[in-house]
């Protein structure tokens, strides 16, 4: 099946979006100076997406849960489910042929004065990737004015868990690094993992780590304080399920920047540390609005179980825009 590429755009920004994976292509944007820019992390072709070796999940809809399950197995209502590992004994992302490695149907793309929407459907049957349940799922982005909202939604036949993100790849300079990018997250709380990216303590205070990132950091200091880079999840202050400043990152060299806005309970901060040809090491930043890694085997970081009659939903707000952030400082 062939991947069809769509086109959302107003007189502030461009969005492209792939049927493939139901994924941000590319997002160009003017700089200070009214320059069109990508900001997004861009293969050559849409062909290329489906090579998993070219394609880190670029901007994809991740899932059927998003981020890493221990031993690619959990416990629901007593049962033991088996999935099907594919990062050593873990499972990433939902496995090898996780959502963002499907192809998804379009369900409708809107033109509208501001910009419109495009949905993106995708059925999931029950024992994908070892998974329970029949899973139904929308994966919709909707372009208003400087905002891109994305919006996922699931509905299933059987109890199973649910945790779906976007994975986009921001660089808002086009650069080859994100060093000279600034950061702030609204958390004092990060989840400490192993080199395997599992927890391995509970929520612990960012203050006196270099896990802080509560006032406005540059990462070229943040990455010479931990060369490794990043890859962690950090609580999002706030009311859970209410849509709430989560992050917002932005480069002087450029002018432009991103704030991020969320329901989901944490956001995972990569800063492309395994990123190879065409692109470099930390050559882009990640920041994925999802559940705590693990959540399965975790109660203590809450529940992704999803039962029948009950809908899954995930609300995010990506706003763009030039100079001074009109938010700054009062968030």
């Amino acid at each position: 099946m062939r991947t069809e590429e769509l086109v959302l755009q107003n007189n502030k920004l461009r969005v492209t979006l792939l049927s493939y994976g139901a994924s941000i292509r590319g997002l160009e944007m003017p700089d200070q100076y009214g320059v069109m820019g990508p900001v997004h992390l861009v293969l050559d072709s849409a062909e290329q997406y489906r090579d998993p070796d070219r394609n880190p999940y670029l901007g994809a809809s991740v899932g059927r849960y998003a981020n890493r399950i221990s031993n690619a197995r959990f416990n629901l209502d007593g049962n033991e489910v088996a999935l099907k590992a594919n990062e050593g004994p873990n499972q990433l992302h939902g496995g090898e042929r996780g959502f963002a490695r499907c192809m998804w149907q379009v369900r409708t793309h809107e033109h509208t004065p501001h910009g419109g929407s495009v949905t993106f459907a995708l059925s999931s049957p029950d024992g994908d990737q070892g998974f329970p349940g029949n899973l139904n799922v929308l994966s919709k982005y909707e372009l208003d004015g400087d905002t891109l909202r994305i919006l996922y939604t699931a509905t299933t036949d059987a109890p199973t868990v649910v945790n779906l993100t976007n994975h986009g790849y921001w660089n808002l300079d086009g650069m080859a690094t994100v060093r000279a990018h600034c950061l702030r997250l609204n958390s004092t709380q990060f989840l400490p993992v192993g080199t395997d990216g599992l927890p391995v303590d509970s929520l612990q205070s960012v203050q006196g780590t270099p896990f802080d990132f509560r006032n406005r950091t540059l990462l070229e200091d943040a990455l010479n304080a931990r060369p490794a880079g990043f890859d962690h999840s950090y609580a999002v202050n706030g009311p859970l399920g209410q849509l709430r400043f989560a992050a917002l990152v932005d480069s002087t060299l450029s002018g432009r920047w991103m704030c991020v806005r969320t329901d989901q309970p944490a956001v995972q901060f990569y800063t492309g540390n395994g990123l190879g040809l065409p692109f470099h090491k930390f050559g882009a930043l990640c920041l994925e609005t999802q559940m705590f890694p693990d959540t399965p085997n975790h109660p203590e970081l809450g529940s992704a179980v999803l039962r029948p009659g009950q809908e899954y939903r995930s609300v995010t707000e990506l706003r763009f825009g030039v100079g001074p952030h009109p938010l700054l400082g009062k968030e």
